[in-house]
């Protein structure tokens, strides 16, 4: 028993030199020899396998982090007013939810994981810088991704040749506009639209202003006919079908003239 463990615990060289001088055991010898190969192989096997298995870790652990992006190019100068539209997505993994964040009046999320988009109006002139970020699970949970910047440069849209018409027309009197295509002049009143062509007076309803200044200003009325006043002469009119001069006494509610041929006042319904 004592020789046993003593022989366990031998290297394996001092081994084999012992069996050779030992001749009683030739054969002992030879399956030492097959065994100590299978050994030897065994033990290189479990030096290589934690090799291998790290090397499979590192490839699972080294995988490309999860983004969002687009497939649109964003132009770099945008107009306020336009109508505008943003597509994007993920990569790597297709994100369940997503944050945005600094989103301007105008634009909206349409909150579809399946074609995420930002669509509205362009604001007024400036810049924005809006934020995305994907979560990989829905409400906003989960792992994330770093945050896409998506830069909007909105400019001031260009005056339309309506409203250089209307300036051109209105600017030898204090006119302002007053919202939604409505202006104010200081001596004509309140009225919608542009400077020529038709226009929609508070008082009178619909006239057809012909005319370069506010000195001279020709309109059409479809129940007086044609019409001449100016800045110097409002509210005093001129009436071109019976030559005749009128006074301008109307309001929102009711539309009256004086009639200088006449001597009298008379009514007219709003055109």
């Amino acid at each position: 028993m004592q020789l046993k463990k003593k022989l366990h615990s031998l290297p394996w060289l001092t081994l084999l030199l012992l069996l050779q001088r030992t001749p009683s055991i030739p054969l002992a010898k030879n399956l030492l020899l097959s065994f100590a190969g299978v050994v030897e192989k065994v033990w290189s096997w479990k030096m290589i396998l934690p090799a291998a298995s790290s090397i499979g870790t590192w490839h699972a652990l080294s995988g490309a982090s999860p983004y969002v992006t687009s497939a649109q190019e964003v132009p770099s100068s945008v107009t306020a007013g336009d109508s505008f539209s943003f597509s994007f997505y993920s990569e790597v993994y297709s994100a369940e939810s997503y944050q945005i964040e600094n989103l301007p009046d105008g634009l909206s999320y349409n909150n579809d994981i399946n074609g995420p988009k930002i669509t509205g109006t362009l604001p007024v002139a400036g810049t924005y810088s809006i934020s995305i970020t994907g979560y990989r699970h829905p409400e906003l949970s989960g792992n994330k991704t770093p945050v896409y910047s998506l830069t909007l440069n909105v400019a001031e849209a260009e005056k339309s040749e309506q409203t250089e018409t209307t300036s051109s027309l209105w600017s030898d009197s204090k006119t302002i506009a007053t919202g939604s295509g409505w202006y104010r002049s200081e001596w004509f009143g309140d009225f919608y639209g542009n400077s020529g062509g038709w226009t929609y007076h508070i008082n009178h309803g619909w006239l057809y202003l012909n005319g370069s200044d506010e000195v001279n200003l020709w309109f059409y009325d479809e129940k007086l006919g044609w019409l001449f006043t100016g800045k110097e002469l409002f509210p005093r009119i001129y009436r071109s079908s019976n030559s005749t001069w009128l006074y301008d006494q109307s309001d929102a509610t009711t539309r009256k003239f004086w009639d200088y041929s006449t001597s009298e006042n008379f009514l007219s319904s709003k055109n």
